[in-house]
């Protein structure tokens, strides 16, 4: 009883818990005691600290807007200070931002099933994919090789024209198994082409003057098509490419068939105001002028001849 009484008297409370000391006992009938830390003393004094847990973090209870920060932060910082670039030096999708290691993004999209559907979301809905491979050792996977749950979650799609101009390669095909049908949310579509194959410099190694710009034609008539809700075609090329040439020719008209707003890329500069346009334009109107100010300084001289 003696030593009870002593034990009770050396109870202390503290401001983060209580703080309980038994002497010679392994367990405590104090509630709560088994989550605490148990310490001892230079005399044998075994004390449990019951210290009051804190409730854990509800990450949803934050605002969408800085939920999605968090994710892009996981989602889009390299390990390295310069990221190696990993997507190609073709296209739009060759500017894509640096990813993370594939590690922090899988950690992060195997944490819960609603994170995984807001940062999966966050992650397709910025990148640009393209519609096929070409050979510039992107990492970024193409639209067939995706998964079809991730397919809707893509907003910008884009198709690399000019490579393999003598043969295209059989895979280069719209059909079911290319899912552009699913993809409903896709906007944009831009279209990067690398070379003009009807160009006169190609002459004597295609296959012959149309045939490459009747397979992009038709291609890109196919994919306007099976896209449901895309709105608007970006236009972009190498400074070779020629804006009022066969090629470009051909697949604008195909947009303006299908009802699609035009736009222009930054790598090439086009404007709805096409500079050649304008050079052909002043040159005809300038042809067109030439004779008429002939016949007016003509007449101007008659008029003086007169008069003299």
């Amino acid at each position: 009883m003696a030593s009870l009484a002593a034990a009770l008297q050396r109870v202390a409370l503290e401001d983060e818990g209580k703080l309980v000391q038994i002497n010679g006992k392994e367990e405590s009938t104090v509630p709560g005691a088994a989550d605490g830390v148990r310490e001892t003393d230079r005399e044998g004094t075994q004390s449990i600290v019951i210290q009051k847990t804190r409730p854990p973090f509800r990450f949803f209870d934050l605002p969408s807007e800085i939920r999605e920060r968090i994710y892009s932060v996981v989602l889009f910082t390299p390990r390295r200070s310069r990221a190696l670039r990993s997507h190609g030096n073709v296209g739009a999708s060759s500017k894509n931002s640096p990813l993370a290691p594939a590690s922090h993004r899988v950690a992060l999209f195997l944490a819960s099933r609603r994170i995984h559907d807001e940062a999966t979301y966050l992650f397709y809905s910025t990148q640009t994919f393209r519609l096929f491979p070409i050979q510039d050792y992107s990492r970024l996977p193409t639209i067939r090789a995706l998964s079809p749950l991730y397919r809707p979650c893509i907003h910008t799609v884009e198709l690399i024209l000019g490579s393999s101009w003598t043969a295209p390669p059989r895979s280069w095909t719209v059909n079911k198994s290319l899912g552009l049908q699913h993809m409903k949310y896709v906007r944009t579509l831009k279209v990067f082409i690398q070379c003009d194959p009807s160009h006169p410099v190609f002459e004597g190694f295609r296959v012959s003057k149309g045939f490459y710009t009747d397979f992009a034609g038709e291609l890109v008539r196919k994919i306007l098509l099976n896209l449901p809700s895309l709105v608007q075609v970006e236009f972009d090329g190498f400074p070779s490419v020629q804006r009022n040439g066969p090629l470009m020719h051909r697949l604008i008209s195909e947009a303006k068939t299908a009802g699609k707003k035009i736009l222009w890329g930054p790598e090439r500069g086009w404007t709805d105001f096409n500079e050649e346009e304008h050079t052909s334009t002043l040159t005809a109107s300038a042809a067109t002028e030439k004779p008429h100010n002939q016949l007016q300084n003509g007449s101007t001289l008659y008029q003086l001849r007169g008069i003299v």
